[in-house]
């Protein structure tokens, strides 16, 4: 019967040099776009081999292949892949897929021609299995599984991590003698094994150890090197119990075999069954066999760490170590993050950025360390091509809730050597710069306003004047009995209004130079509280206060640094209900000594000073998000009475004394407002 062989790819050209390959041999052909596979499970399941054309593909799509190892067709039909030469793990790649060999192009017709024979030869039925034969594995369905292997075992020089293959290696092992066991052990020493590996796998992850004191067949494999099959075990024999006090298990059969390593018996491997079942000797050579490969895996393992020590000599271990210097002490994180969104590099500040640690954040999935939100925008970044004038931003949040405001740019990276494309992701903490752009607005924003105002009082003044001229004039022209003589004093009541807030204007947009001198704010702090005692009386608020011991000496103008002081305060008493608390805490900001945290406005004046601190703190209404923006915009206010004044001409007077004013506040919580003095330098 003629072999029919489907042909799945993006174009049929690609097979012209492969059917002229095979045009001498009577085989039949058909091509099938792979994307209409899916759709077509009969022309698969129809196939004698299936021949895919991985070449238009770049790496990144062979996802699309994924259907071969999910199919829900004959998993029995082989299937061979056309591979580019170069880079050689796509190859790997496709036989995790799902593909049973492949042709790397250019490819020699003759090799083409012994891989689709020995394929179909896999699809040809195994002999029917004779009763009474020892063992029912088919000798095609056991070398099948023993050369899956054995490319496994090839792929530990590569990618494939040691303890992922040996317990892969151990269920084979499982699988193929039908056992219900297989433990590997490790040799601490001559009297002590180890579990190390085992099927099921959940006796390795409970561990524990297993002398071979009194246990015949353990010595016998520790000290003299040699195997141990035992058919129909004693229940009182001692490998029996102390199998049983370890794993819980009955054995009734068991192969025993040492794992020599230069001479040496390094690991025993132990394969137990626990019913009336026996061991041939087709399954002691199959035990043999994965023994070859155990110790196979160990050279490879070495040789890769070999070849790893060769590369890292004296020059190259030099370079990267000045290189891998200098990125982490730039003041920016960077990562590079592969096709596949994986971490390929990541320095220092990137990791204290995302809260990671460098070395566990390698290789694992960019979405385990930052949001799903966040790994879109940077997709998207990188597609739209963002400029470094249009940094974009995202928000990341630490685990206790802050949240830090992150500025980032993602540039194409390209490795010419390995032939391997990514992202170049640069994350920089952005929080106080934004705070500080806020603070330099609102300052230019204040000035532009302080102008305004001034031109329009001047304006207004002068009309004002004339106006309360003749109402004064018209006053003592009217008698005292004149009923007109309450409207004239009307007027006259409201034109002193407006003056004294003319007068309160021209304080915003023009105040007084200040008077500044060494000075202690404690003693300025004394005068105030006697000012505003009262109230505190009237309203039943309890004053906290807590001032350190050793305060230096403030630079400011005393008489201007106590009205900020009332005001804060009568703002205080005015946003508590009766029964309430106001602390106030004054200590020193010794910037160069400890670094000492301070808010973003302090940083804003680029200034490495010390500073005097001080905090109001009451537990009053408290000011929303939205109006905290605009607390020191001239009229702006939330209460019924006031001109809305007190925090702009607060706001200009500790800018005169150059402090800085801070506040933070949260609805029905309360408000700290933070104050910072410069101390005297003198």
């Amino acid at each position: 019967m003629t072999a029919h062989i489907l042909l799945l790819g993006r174009e049929e050209v690609n097979f012209n040099y492969f059917q002229s390959a095979l045009s001498s041999s009577g085989y039949s052909f058909q091509f099938l776009f792979i994307d209409e596979a899916r759709a077509h499970p009969t022309l698969l399941n129809a196939a004698a081999l299936i021949v895919l054309d991985t070449i238009p593909y770049r790496e990144k799509e062979f996802g699309r292949f994924s259907f071969l190892q999910h199919r829900e067709v004959d998993r029995s039909i082989p299937v061979l892949a056309l591979v580019k030469e170069t880079p050689p793990r796509l190859r790997y790649r496709l036989v995790d897929l799902g593909v049973d060999d492949y042709l790397t192009v250019p490819f020699d017709r003759l090799d083409a021609q012994v891989r689709v024979k020995n394929l179909l030869r896999q699809k040809e039925p195994p002999p029917r299995e004779e009763p009474g034969l020892l063992h029912p594995i088919s000798p095609v369905s056991a070398l099948r599984q023993l050369d899956d292997i054995n490319q496994k075992l090839h792929r530990i020089l590569f990618d494939l991590p040691r303890p992922a293959f040996l317990e892969t290696l151990l269920e084979a092992l499982q699988r193929l003698c039908k056992s219900h066991y297989t433990l590997l052990f490790e040799v601490e020493d001559s009297d002590t094994l180890r579990l190390m590996g085992s099927q099921p796998t959940h006796f390795a992850e409970s561990g524990g150890t297993m002398a071979t004191n009194g246990i015949p067949p353990l010595q016998k494999a520790v000290r003299l090197k040699e195997p141990t099959v035992l058919n129909r075990i004693s229940p009182d024999n001692p490998l029996v119990t102390h199998v049983k006090a370890l794993l819980n298990v009955n054995v009734r059969a068991v192969i025993i075999y040492p794992v020599l390593l230069q001479e040496r018996c390094r690991y025993v491997l132990c394969v137990l069954k626990s019913d009336q079942e026996q061991f041939t000797d087709f399954h002691f050579l199959l035990v043999q066999n994965f023994s070859h490969f155990i110790v196979h895996s160990f050279y490879l393992a070495h040789l890769r760490r070999a070849v790893k020590k060769s590369k890292d000599n004296p020059i190259w271990q030099f370079y990267f170590e000045f290189l891998d210097q200098v990125i982490n002490q730039l003041n920016f994180g960077i990562m590079v993050v592969s096709d596949d969104h994986k971490i390929r590099y990541i320095n220092e500040n990137c990791a204290k950025l995302l809260n990671v640690d460098p070395a566990e954040a390698l290789y694992q999935p960019l979405s385990q360390l930052m949001s799903e939100d966040n790994v879109k925008m940077i997709l998207a970044a990188s597609q739209e091509g963002i400029r470094e004038a249009d940094r974009a931003e995202l928000t990341l949040e630490a685990p206790d809730g802050q949240k830090t405001l992150i500025g980032f740019t993602v540039q194409p990276y390209a490795d010419k050597m390995n032939q391997e494309s990514g992202l170049i992701v640069s994350l920089k903490d952005i929080t106080y710069t934004k705070e500080v752009q806020e603070e330099m607005r609102r300052v230019d924003r204040l000035a532009s306003l302080g102008v305004m105002a001034s031109g329009i009082a001047h304006e207004i003044r002068n009309p004002l004047a004339g106006i309360k001229a003749m109402a004064q004039t018209f006053e003592e022209e009217l008698g005292p009995d004149d009923p007109r003589s309450e409207y004239v004093q009307r007027i006259i009541r409201l034109v002193n209004r407006l003056d004294d807030l003319l007068r309160t204007l021209f304080s915003y947009a023009k105040p007084p130079k200040p008077n500044r001198r060494p000075g202690h704010i404690e003693i300025v702090l004394r005068e105030v509280i006697s000012l505003v005692r009262q109230k505190f009386k009237e309203q039943n608020i309890q004053l906290i206060q807590s001032l350190h011991p050793d305060l230096p000496e403030v630079f400011v103008d005393p008489a201007q640094i106590q009205q900020v002081l009332v005001n804060l305060l009568l703002n205080s008493i005015e946003s508590i209900r009766e029964g309430g608390e106001i602390k106030i805490q004054i200590q020193p900001i010794f910037c160069q000594e400890d670094g000492a945290k301070v808010p973003a406005p302090v940083l804003a004046l680029g200034q490495n000073r010390d500073y005097v601190e001080v905090l109001i703190q009451d537990n009053g209404c408290g000011i929303s998000e939205e109006n905290l923006k605009h607390i020191f915009n001239p009229f702006f206010t939330t209460k019924t009475f006031g001109t809305g004044l007190g925090l702009s001409i607060v706001y200009q007077i500790v800018k005169e004394n150059e402090g800085i004013i801070h506040f933070e506040s949260e609805v029905d919580r309360g408000t700290a407002c933070y104050l910072y003095l410069p101390a005297n330098e003198g």
